[in-house]
């Protein structure tokens, strides 16, 4: 699975469902971030646990990456 889209699928899942702004924010942000790095860098933070290191990832939107991570090398 793609991280990048899996944040942007939660960010409009959250908006139609009417959470508070900042929540859609937080996960288009997140979405934004992961799409800058590369497959090897977001590989190696994943397996490091240093994803909330940069900025705009927290609790909830890494653990939806480190999933969404893990899930798409399963297949490969």
């Amino acid at each position: 699975m793609d991280p990048v889209n899996v944040l942007r699928q939660i960010a409009l899942h959250l908006e139609r469902s009417g959470e508070p702004t900042y929540r859609v924010r937080a996960f288009r942000n997140a979405a934004s971030v992961v799409a800058d790095l590369s497959t090897d860098e977001l590989a190696r933070r994943v397996a490091r646990g240093t994803l909330t290191q940069l900025p705009g990832i927290g609790k909830s939107t890494v653990s939806v990456i480190a999933d969404a991570s893990r899930a798409g090398s399963l297949r490969t």
